[in-house]
């Protein structure tokens, strides 16, 4: 899990200092809990694998899941996610075997969806909304919980 929790961090090029934060919270599946900063204001609503963040005005939202990959490659997989949230695949690029990042446009929303697979499981983590910077800094603080 490490690995793919560095792997996000370096996918999204987060380089930024981790937001004020209300909470740092658990989430995940039994076999891969992490922890993530909450920002003050934002709320959380746990989600099979993992849990999404919703900005105080509503019009950010940010998600991270960890599942079983059942044998996929990241691009496989990110390719199956855009198309169970359907709308238009705006691009998909392999940063390599392992990690795979796609945009999606739905119902003029634009999604950014990042797969990264390590081992036998894979993440996901999708921002959609204006506050992208706060959703960079929220993904910084994903870490393996203890």
């Amino acid at each position: 899990m490490t690995k793919l929790i560095t792997a996000l961090c370096l996918a999204a090029c987060l380089a930024l200092a981790a937001p004020a934060t209300a909470a740092v919270q658990t989430f995940g599946p039994d076999f891969s809990k992490f922890t993530i900063d909450v920002p003050d204001g934002w709320k959380t609503q746990p989600q099979e694998g993992g849990c999404q963040l919703i900005s105080p005005d509503q019009k950010s939202s940010f998600s991270v899941q960890v599942q079983k990959n059942g044998g996929k490659s990241a691009a496989e997989l990110a390719k199956l996610i855009g198309n169970q949230v359907g709308g238009k695949i705006l691009n998909t690029k392999d940063l390599n075997p392992n990690q795979t990042i796609m945009e999606i446009e739905l119902d003029g929303v634009k999604l950014k969806i990042m797969v990264m697979v390590d081992g036998d499981k894979f993440c996901a983590a999708t921002m959609a909304g204006p506050d992208e910077d706060t959703m960079i800094k929220i993904m910084d603080t994903i870490k393996d919980a203890k």
